[in-house]
């Protein structure tokens, strides 16, 4: 199978409008690696492309499942070497664009063997993420029991927060331990390119971002999904539907819930910023210009094709 094309950067950088020039130019299909994306009906918080925008060029793995369908990393790996193994048989270039890195590692490393699901476990530590605080109390106690997963899984990301601490209780063993090595090598072959953009730019970006979500309607959207499933859905967690779901419930006025969007979303920004530089042979382009990332993006696919 030919490279696949990876597209990564923080949030806000133009990932998706990059993939779509280079899938437009390249007779390429994108494969999304965004968490929230996947799920159906979850459109104005998580910048899904529009339906005009997925005619342009084949889309894969957006609205792929319902909010309380179980899905992990190791289920986005499966079904996206699928799909990209798919697209290569079509003579066609995967490109792959989103911003959950570990999925993106998931694909293309793997994953190694872990602990099974512990029900028991879990439906106590959900109790406990449920009360006042609970969840700043687990992601407290996993940082104190395993630094490095503390570091690199955000407070609110409770699924992860309760799938390392579930490890850890039944096995022993921090979930830091059965990760593989960032020096391992990758199974899947990949062009790596990274955007960028200067600090204040991007944070100037991300705020009007959030800003145009609640405009488009972000907590309308919200309150037809809640009429649909419970608020401990997964996706309900996720940056902007969380501050949504406060507002509805009257837990949040919309300037507090707009104002602790804002908040999130830079947060994540860094983290990706974090994830990225800790990864291997990625090349990173400035995003000011989209004329010439673009340009730069062409040179780096046919260098890593030479």
């Amino acid at each position: 199978m030919r490279p696949l094309i990876v597209i990564a950067g923080p949030t806000g950088t133009g990932k998706s409008a990059l993939a779509l020039r280079l899938a437009l130019t390249l007779h390429g299909e994108i494969v999304n690696y965004d968490s929230v994306q996947i799920y159906r009906g979850f459109d104005i918080g998580s910048a899904k492309p529009s339906i005009a925008t997925r005619a342009l060029v084949p889309h894969h793995l957006f609205d792929i499942i319902e909010a309380t369908d179980e899905f992990n990393a190791a289920d986005y790996a499966r079904v996206a070497r699928e799909m990209c193994a798919s697209i290569d048989g079509r003579n066609a270039r995967a490109i792959l664009a989103g911003g959950t890195f570990f999925y993106l590692r998931a694909l293309l490393s793997g994953l190694p063997e872990m602990p099974g699901r512990n029900d028991a476990v879990r439906e106590r530590l959900r109790a406990i993420a449920q009360k006042p605080h609970g969840a700043e109390k687990l992601h407290r106690w996993l940082s104190k029991i395993d630094p490095q997963s503390g570091r690199r899984i955000a407070p609110a990301d409770r699924h992860r927060v309760e799938r390392a601490l579930e490890v850890w209780i039944t096995n022993g063993r921090p979930i830091s331990t059965w990760e593989r090595p960032d020096d391992e090598s990758e199974e899947l072959p990949a062009i790596k390119i990274a955007l960028t953009l200067e600090r204040a730019r991007l944070v100037e970006i991300l705020d009007r971002r959030v800003e145009a979500m609640y405009d488009a309607g972000l907590a309308d959207e919200t309150r037809e999904l809640l009429a649909q499933f419970p608020r401990s859905a997964r996706p309900f967690g996720a940056i902007g539907y969380r501050e949504a779901a406060s507002v509805i419930a009257n837990e949040m006025t919309i300037d507090n819930a707009i104002a602790e969007t804002k908040r999130r979303t830079r947060a994540y920004a860094k983290r990706q910023m974090t994830w990225l530089r800790s990864e291997r042979n990625v090349q990173w382009l400035d995003a000011t210009n989209a004329d010439e990332a673009f340009n730069a993006a062409m040179r780096l696919i046919h260098e890593g094709e030479s």
